[in-house]
């Protein structure tokens, strides 16, 4: 039975299909309107077209019919005959032959289609798996569309136990702190398959309950995908299920330590949500500290403690007098490497002590290499320096030894095709960061740390306040790169201007590798051969070179020197 064709008077209502055929409706027949007779298959008043309403006729906007892949009852055309459900399921999963009711519909990921799975559901006992031959067991259940959901906790549909108010009193309480902490005698990893089956079976909502708040607002807060949301509230479900007794309080330490076993886990996001609702426990060690104590565990006492003494008046500073700034990890684990083999050879000798090391010692450890020789020379003053000002000896031997520069590479062009592929590299992001340093001569932490804001009108803005105008090629890969960014994260609000899939949900800059470590170049390559060519054309004025890369005397002189011999220098560069 086809479906009626409109009214050709109002075009709204249907035509009223009766013997003979009409082509207008009841209230625009000439010499009506006429009342339209009763359905005559309900009795309904609610006339439609050919005899029947708009409740039994097949082509009416209001026929209901079942669902063709899990056959629940109560769906409709406009809907393709699926009901919410199975249309999610029909553009997430391939068609293909159900294992149990073998019916071509919609499968899921274990072969079965919707049907079979909601059976299973509603014959699992609480506790076990689901038996997903249940539907050839004891045959299918239908139902209603949309009204039936198993994984909702029975405990939902009951009254509420207690108001509104007192419910958030208790969300808002914070959990009790607990007087001691027992560590795990024997850890032992979960089995991957049966924690993934339980997580999805599980009922209790104390985690949920108070995190789901401040999860939901960091969502909306940093546009996190509806997937990277729910890998998050699952791998709350799931700590709730490996570590039962922790009070509501969980250690980052056993959180990093689910990744060996939960591979669906959100671990970073995870420790995020906890921290913003004050139920972790951050006892994550630097992984500079981990190195550290791994050097160094076999020194004897006390010269393992005056050196992590140093280590953390190096890292963290002193406010104490004598007052030092905090160094970056990178130079004192540098430094921690450069004194190291003295320290050992001096160990193996019988020292136990710093106290008694003298100036000949430390001459007689210094490495013939000048690179070398530096870095162990400036690892002993910073640490004997330390320790004379914290009363662990008595004086300082490098006082007597003079501190000679590192020898430096000679600065080197690099081969044009070489750039010239870096520059047309298919990555938007690699091509951005190559043509800034080839063009502008950016350092690798100045390409890090660019932000949006900093991009105004072709021109980038510097920390040292300098405005340097943009070159061509770099525009255009700058706004290729923008909109890259802009279709594969559309609402990130990540302020820098590079963003990776970890940075995209955050407000923190990229990692110092990015994009360097697919690009096949280095940064400082593409900078050096940057200087070494502006050095050429300028007829090797330092002057020039230094305000145009904002770099030291020392270092235009050093360019200057390779690329044009010391005879060449300009006069007014001093």
């Amino acid at each position: 039975m086809s479906p009626p064709l409109p009214c050709t008077a109002c075009g709204v209502k249907p035509a009223a299909w009766l013997t003979p055929r009409i082509d207008f409706c009841y209230d625009c027949i000439p010499g009506g309107p006429f009342t339209p007779p009763a359905c005559s298959k309900c009795g309904s008043a609610e006339y439609y077209s050919q005899g029947l309403c708009a409740h039994c006729h097949p082509g009416s906007p209001g026929f209901i019919g079942s669902c063709r892949d899990c056959l629940a009852w109560g769906v409709y055309r406009q809907r393709n005959w699926r009901c919410w459900k199975c249309r999610w399921w029909f553009t997430h999963y391939p068609q293909g032959e159900c294992v149990s009711c073998h019916r071509e519909v919609t499968i899921g990921e274990q072969g079965y289609c919707r049907l079979c799975l909601e059976t299973a559901r509603y014959h699992q006992t609480p506790g076990e798996p689901l038996d997903l031959d249940a539907a050839r067991t004891y045959g299918q259940q239908l139902f209603l569309a949309s009204m039936n959901d198993s994984r909702r906790p029975a405990e939902l549909r009951l009254p509420m136990a207690m108001s509104i108010r007192e419910a958030l009193k208790v969300i808002n309480t914070p959990p009790p702190v607990p007087a001691s902490y027992q560590p795990v005698l024997f850890h032992i990893d979960p089995d991957p398959e049966r924690l993934r089956q339980r997580s999805n079976e599980i009922r209790l909502r104390d985690i949920t309950s108070r995190t789901d708040h401040f999860l939901y607002a960091r969502a909306r807060e940093y546009a996190w995908s509806k997937r990277q949301t729910n890998q998050v509230r699952r791998t709350l479900k799931v700590l709730q299920l490996v570590f039962p007794g922790a009070n509501l309080r969980f250690r980052a330490s056993d959180i990093l330590a689910m990744r060996s076993y939960d591979d669906g886990s959100n671990i970073r996001s995870t420790i995020e949500v906890l921290e913003d609702a004050g139920l972790l426990i951050d006892d994550r060690v630097p992984s500079f500290t981990k190195l550290f104590e791994r050097k160094t565990h076999a020194l004897p006492e006390p010269m393992r403690s005056q050196l992590e003494l140093w280590r953390d008046i190096m890292v963290d500073g002193s406010k104490t007098p004598p007052r030092r700034q905090p160094r970056d990890t990178m130079t004192v684990k540098g430094q921690m490497y450069g004194i190291l083999p003295a320290i050992t050879r001096w160990v193996d000798d019988g020292r136990t002590s710093l106290a008694g090391i003298s100036t000949e010692d430390i001459l007689a450890a210094l490495p013939d290499d000048p690179s070398r020789r530096h870095t162990m020379l400036l690892g002993f003053r910073s640490l004997f320096t330390i320790l004379r000002g914290r009363k662990q000896v008595f004086t300082d031997p490098t006082n007597a030894i003079p501190l000679r520069g590192p020898r430096r590479n000679t600065p080197l062009p690099m081969e044009p095709t070489a750039i010239r592929d870096a520059l047309v590299n298919p990555d938007p992001a690699i091509a951005l960061a190559v043509s800034l340093v080839a063009f502008h001569a950016l350092t690798t932490q100045q390409v890090q740390h660019i932000q949006l804001t900093d991009i105004i009108d072709g021109r980038l803005r510097m920390p040292d306040v300098r405005f340097i105008p943009l070159a061509k090629p770099v525009r255009v890969r700058l706004s290729a790169w923008l909109d890259h960014r802009a279709q594969r994260w559309p609402e990130t609000k990540n302020p820098y201007l590079l963003v990776t899939v970890q940075t995209a949900p955050r407000l923190s800059p990229p990692g110092r590798n990015f994009p360097w470590k697919k690009a096949g170049v280095t940064a400082q390559a593409l900078r050096t051969d940057r200087i070494l060519y502006e050095v050429e054309q300028a007829g090797g004025d330092v002057r020039r070179i230094c305000d145009l890369f904002g770099i030291g005397i020392e270092t235009a002189l050093r360019y200057s020197h390779t690329a044009t011999g010391p005879q060449n220098i300009t006069a007014d560069s001093a």
